[in-house]
Order: structure tokens, then C-alpha cells, then sequence
């Protein structure tokens, strides 16, 4: 991607200020330090580290992880909007991971939403919550 259109991507998806110093890109969001740099004008490189972590050399020890592309990047500093909110009906679709489950044509509500875009819903005849990672298995009910 673009340098630029990176730029203006994580500007509004953040709101927050880039700062460039010379070929490295860098911004601060929730305690953390995030970079990327740019290379005939593609962005690339993007780092993403806590603030009060730092690179170790002798212990070989790296702060921080890097990610592909900008959408990676972003994703990893605040997660987008889920779906399906809570209270929402949802059903199992028809597919191979969603037999192998259990939860084809099963219907179920959405209680809450749980970590790194899981969700935790309440099944028809069901007693308990299952925590269900993958959004692909389920579709709207209505």
C-alpha cells in the first residue's frame, strides 16, 4: 500500500497523529509504539510494541511483533466493531466446521462478545454459554 493512503487510513481509523522521521513512521495509541517505514513510497514493516518494552540484544529478545499489511496493523491496535452485537439471533449454517460442531441449523442468541472476536452465545436447549470463535459459522437468524 501507498504510504500516503496508509497514512490517511490510520488517521481515521485511530485518530491519531503520524509523525515521520525520515523513512520511519510513528505514532503512540493506548500505550503503545507503533511504526512502519516507507520505501519508495510503499508502506511496509509495521511494528507494533508496548511503550515500556524495549528490545533486549544480548538476551536476543525482540519487544513487539510485526505484521503484513495495514489492515493487520490496525486491527491489532483496536479491533473492529463485531457482526453480530449481543441479543442478536443468529443460526449455524450449512457448512463442513459447522457440523462438526454441532451448531448447524441450532439457533441461539448472542449474549456478549468475547476476546479477540469470539462470540459467547446461548443455544436453544442448551443450559450453558458456548464460546464460538468463528464468526463465518454463523449468519443472522432473521
Amino acid at each position: 500500500m501507498k504510504t500516503a493512503k496508509a497514512i490517511k487510513k490510520i488517521e481515521d481509523y485511530l485518530d491519531v497523529k503520524v509523525e515521520c522521521q525520515g523513512h520511519q513512521y510513528t505514532f503512540l495509541y493506548e500505550n503503545k509504539v507503533c511504526r512502519f517505514h516507507d520505501s519508495s513510497g510503499d508502506a511496509h514493516s509495521f511494528h507494533v510494541r508496548r511503550s515500556n518494552d524495549h528490545t533486549d540484544l544480548q538476551s536476543d529478545y525482540f519487544a513487539g511483533c510485526f505484521l503484513k499489511n495495514v489492515t493487520q496493523f490496525l486491527h491489532t491496535l483496536k479491533q473492529p466493531d463485531p457482526k453480530y452485537p449481543a441479543g442478536t439471533l443468529v443460526r449455524g449454517r450449512q457448512n463442513k466446521r459447522a457440523l462438526r460442531h454441532g451448531i448447524s441449523d441450532k439457533v441461539g442468541v448472542v449474549i456478549d462478545i468475547g476476546l479477540y472476536g469470539s462470540y459467547n452465545i446461548l443455544w436453544n436447549g442448551d443450559e450453558h454459554i458456548t464460546s464460538y470463535p468463528y464468526e463465518r459459522d454463523i449468519e443472522g437468524a432473521i
